[in-house]
């Protein structure tokens, strides 16, 4: 089956990296690119943490590998809250692959965060996208 009709039949859901790894806005440079590396991944989503003991952290952005380097190249000292891209590009999981690739192309980005009411389940990833069009069925890959 070609690419294109696949992109309109599969769901993010059904490709997207489930789980969210995240780090505060307040962490700095070395914190982020350790949570990167031990995850594998190419994004973290960056959180405003609500308040203690409370499930209320909010979605503050979306730091990129290379949003990383940017700050690794500054002379200033920069935290997450400074790296992060805070108009985050967002689809939900009923979304087919066409949105998403479309939002992506927009928006010159290569990762979307995936939200089911108001709250980050996921991320969806050019290569997921790839992937899901090359293999012609959805797989979950582990990193982003």
């Amino acid at each position: 089956m070609p690419p294109i009709p696949l992109l309109h039949q599969l769901k993010v859901g059904e490709v997207m990296h489930e789980g969210v790894v995240t780090c505060s806005a307040a962490d700095d440079i070395d914190q982020v690119a350790a949570v990167m590396a031990d995850h594998g991944i190419h994004c973290v989503v960056a959180i405003d943490e609500g308040p203690a003991g409370e499930d209320d952290d909010r979605l503050w952005g979306v730091v990129s590998d290379l949003d990383l380097m940017r700050g690794i190249e500054s002379d200033l000292d920069l935290d997450a809250g400074n790296l992060a891209v805070l108009d985050v590009a967002t689809v939900t999981p009923d979304d087919t692959l066409v949105v998403a690739a479309r939002t992506m192309v927009r928006r010159g980005l290569a990762h979307l965060v995936v939200l089911t009411e108001g709250r980050p389940v996921g991320v969806i990833s050019t290569l997921d996208i790839a992937r899901a069009t090359r293999n012609g069925s959805a797989r979950r890959g582990s990193t982003g």
